[in-house]
């Protein structure tokens, strides 16, 4: 993220709450992993500050490259994955799930196969730089796999029939464009955190999902 390990650390707080809340309104065992989003990106925001803090030499190197792994295999490996898989168990129309959805779960495993050989089988480096941090692995993507990585972590939200859920999935688009507009060698440290902010729309869609369960159905 841009500024300080402050500014990781305090995204993190502030989306804690929403993590809490987003669990505790889960009714299905189906909403358990799109619930489970925004603290996934609470905590990526907590090991990122980790990464500042050895950047600035305040916590040993060994305990910084710990931190850069793990950051990097969730951006990188486990979110274009956990996306599609979660927004497919919540998707209640089963035209969108068999035309849309499962086609993007299998391209997101796919992309999360190819980011986790990458980022075992490279060496993984980060740097400050302008205020944002640089991971090495950003400067892998090819072409294709970076049009795959949009489509496997921004597409199924898009196409899924929740309102809400479409929003969370336009929002993470125009923030991953965005930041690979500002600065594309750090995309992947801009977009996450916009990303962990974007989740609050997971929290609302979980009350809306509530409140419609609790909702008498019509007379036909």
């Amino acid at each position: 993220m841009c500024f300080s390990p402050a500014a990781d650390f305090a995204i993190a707080a502030a989306i804690s709450p929403v993590a809490v809340a987003s669990l505790r309104l889960v009714r299905r065992r189906e909403q358990l992993l799109v619930a489970a989003l925004p603290a996934v990106f609470a905590a990526h925001q907590f090991v990122e500050g980790f990464v500042w803090l050895g950047l600035e030499g305040h916590v040993s190197s060994g305990l910084q490259h710990a931190a850069t792994l793990i950051y990097l295999l969730v951006a990188q490996a486990l979110l274009p994955v956990l996306v599609p898989v979660a927004l497919l168990l919540v998707e209640p129309d089963s035209v969108r799930r068999q035309r849309w959805l499962w086609p993007l779960a299998v391209l997101g495993l796919a992309v999360g196969v190819r980011m986790l050989v990458n980022l075992l089988t490279h060496p993984i480096t980060a740097s400050a730089s302008d205020h944002v941090v640089i991971y090495e692995a950003d400067r892998g993507f090819g072409g294709f796999t970076a049009v795959a990585y949009v489509l496997a972590t921004c597409g199924p939200a898009i196409c899924s029939s929740q309102r809400m859920l479409r929003w969370f999935g336009v929002a993470n688009l125009v923030g991953l464009l965005g930041a690979a507009l500002i600065r594309v060698a750090a995309v992947t440290s801009v977009w996450c955190a916009y990303a962990a902010f974007a989740s609050i729309l997971v929290l609302v869609y979980l009350y809306d999902s509530r409140k419609d369960r609790g909702r008498p159905v019509p007379a036909t």
